[in-house]
């Protein structure tokens, strides 16, 4: 029977401690994960079924369009993630039995916390725009249906991105690396993933994702490296803005 790197739910902690959940070696699945991941989302792959003959006229408009290839993206990888990783995600949910008040409020209070710094630091900086990668979601749910949306902005896509982000770049790396070096890898290159393909750089744009890189990044250190905890974190960050994208922006003038 293989050896499994993670603990059992219910394994004992010294002195009532939560346990870490160490993410083990890198492994061969990782590495495929990973490769599908770079190529379809940094080297954009993906945007090779726009040559389809069809494939843009199928739908009715290029938002929809763009939706759909990015559906196919996360599907791919997010599947990928679960067969790799399934079993980090579960285990790693037994954080919440330690402090279990205390890190259930810390999501909405962290995620509160890095959106009042943010607007401090973008206060401070001034002339605050929105990243390509913000306007190109808020152009999609004029065209996309909010269920629909909600699957892969909210649900796949965390998923996706605290396994590369968090589970590698942080669990894994830091094998190799200080921990905290590879908080630092972790909140750079995933602030930098939402703007490839931008063909362009703003340090304001930047601001946002940098802070809740932070965040996510200090959470799953200290719930034990808990996947399950800052997958929860990203799916709260997300749901409620896409809510909000949902429900206010049409009310705002175009």
């Amino acid at each position: 029977m293989s050896h499994t790197p993670y603990p059992r739910p219910d394994a004992p902690s010294a002195r009532g401690r939560q346990p870490v959940f160490e993410a083990g070696s890198f492994r061969r699945g990782d590495g495929v994960v990973l490769g599908i991941y770079v190529v379809l989302f940094i080297f954009g792959a993906a945007s090779l079924l726009a040559l389809i003959p069809g494939f843009m006229g199928a739908f009715k408009d290029a938002d929809s369009a763009q939706f759909a290839v990015n559906l196919i993206m996360y599907a791919l990888v997010f599947t990928g993630v679960m067969i790799v990783a399934f079993e980090a995600l579960r285990v790693s949910f037994a954080t919440f039995k330690y402090h279990t008040w205390l890190k259930v409020l810390m999501i909405p209070g962290g995620w509160l916390g890095s959106l009042i710094i943010s607007a401090i630091v973008l206060t401070a900086m001034g002339n605050p725009i929105k990243s390509e990668n913000q306007l190109a979601i808020e152009a999609m749910t004029r065209s996309v249906p909010f269920l629909t949306m909600f699957v892969v902005t909210a649900l796949m896509g965390p998923l996706v991105e605290e396994y590369i982000f968090r589970h590698l770049l942080i669990g894994k790396l830091s094998r190799k690396l200080n921990v905290w070096v590879c908080v630092g890898i972790s909140v750079v290159l995933f602030a930098s993933l939402h703007f490839i393909g931008a063909g362009s750089f703003d340090l304001t744009s930047a601001i946002p994702y940098l802070m809740l890189g932070i965040m996510m990044s200090v959470a799953y250190v200290l719930t034990g490296k808990s996947l399950a905890y800052s997958y929860m974190f990203h799916v709260f960050n997300n749901s409620v803005a896409l809510i909000l994208s949902y429900t206010l922006l049409p009310l705002l003038p175009q």
